[in-house]
């Protein structure tokens, strides 16, 4: 064999190694993306024999505020479309628990068709105080799909006079 056939085929065997380097290579960066694109990884999934859960009813957690007046907290959270009857409200010394559920059905029969819809809906949170308030006199009420709880304290705090500063 003559050396410049031997040269050629360490050539053809270098470019056949690269291109398997090159093949491997994007095979990691696929299965690298397709890892990191997951919410989690892939031994956490859980794989049932019947298939999946059913999806979950919705619950979600109110905006709130909670504002400090001294001798007591106020708190406002958003509950647009639930009742005053179809809230509960449970109150420790540290803390507020507030939570509600809706449900609705509509139904509509026609000759040749009946037509069912039905929503669910439901909220929970719990709001921590920094001071002891007294859970027997927390007052709450429902204001145009806004929950306010008057939440007053154990021993009432000072709030801060206010003194104008001058911008310099």
């Amino acid at each position: 064999m003559s050396s410049k056939n031997v040269e050629k085929k360490e050539q053809e065997s270098i470019v056949k190694r690269t291109g398997l380097f090159e093949d491997v290579g994007r095979s990691i960066e696929h299965e690298m993306e397709r890892f990191f694109s997951r919410p989690w990884p892939p031994a956490f999934e859980l794989r049932l024999p019947f298939g999946s859960f059913p999806p979950l009813p919705e619950v979600r957690m109110p905006l709130c505020d909670v504002v400090d007046k001294g001798d007591r907290y106020e708190a406002n959270l958003e509950v647009p479309g639930i009742e005053k009857e179809q809230i509960d409200v449970k109150a420790t010394r540290n803390s507020v628990e507030v939570s509600g559920e809706h449900s609705e059905k509509k139904e509509e029969k026609r000759k040749n068709y009946l037509y069912n819809e039905r929503s669910y809906k439901s909220f929970y949170r719990k709001i921590p105080v920094p001071e002891e308030i007294i859970p027997s006199k927390i007052e709450a009420r429902v204001v145009n799909g806004v929950l306010n709880i008057s939440m007053p304290k154990k021993t009432p705090s000072k709030t801060d006079e206010e003194t104008k500063v001058e911008v310099k």
